[in-house]
């Protein structure tokens, strides 16, 4: 997107999908980015509000909140004024 970092709106984008389990490792592969990239995203979108972070064993799951969801419906949105 123009004004957007692509790596960014992929990942949060990603979480729509309520049917899949994500976990960080999972973000990052399917966005096309590192772990480091992704665990650190999420971090920040965590304090923001707009994930929670749930440990299962080894795997952090990652969800969206209701704020979160609002912001890839925005987000959504924007890329279909802009394509």
């Amino acid at each position: 997107m123009l004004f957007l970092k692509e790596k960014q709106v992929a990942a949060i984008g990603l979480l729509k999908d309520h049917e899949k389990q994500w976990h960080l490792s999972r973000i990052a592969r399917e966005s096309g980015t590192t772990y480091v990239y992704i665990t650190h995203l999420m971090s920040i979108l965590e304090k923001k509000g707009l994930v929670t972070l749930e440990t299962k064993g080894k795997k952090r799951i990652v969800k969206l909140t209701e704020k979160g969801i609002r912001l890839v419906n925005l987000l959504d949105d924007a890329k279909k004024q802009l394509d």
